[in-house]
């Protein structure tokens, strides 16, 4: 099992879109779903739509929770880094920086 480290960048983005009213409790539910399967190691289901990100960003994954709120994160065994989450312009807009 994983160890999980939260960077400041994601507790900042979770309390942003928990306050939005835009996310539901149910989406959040399943954020933590994600989060403990990750940190199981497992596999996630493909209607998440994992992938790895290029360029830049290359080491870092990206999880669709939604259509438009994703989870970067990272593996640095035995570490699960939770970068960042948010919408594709909130997200992105961070990894070019």
């Amino acid at each position: 099992m994983l160890k999980i480290k939260v960077e400041k960048r994601f507790k900042k983005d979770v309390e942003r879109d928990r306050r939005s009213g835009k996310y539901s409790p149910l989406d959040f539910e399943i954020l933590k779903h994600i989060i403990t399967t990750l940190q199981e190691e497992k596999p996630v289901d493909p209607i998440y739509k994992k992938h790895p990100l290029l360029g830049t960003s290359k080491g870092y994954e990206a999880i669709h929770i939604k259509s438009d709120w994703i989870l970067i994160f990272k593996v640095e065994k035995p570490l699960l880094i939770l970068a960042m989450i948010g919408s594709h312009p909130q997200v992105y807009k961070k990894l070019i920086k």
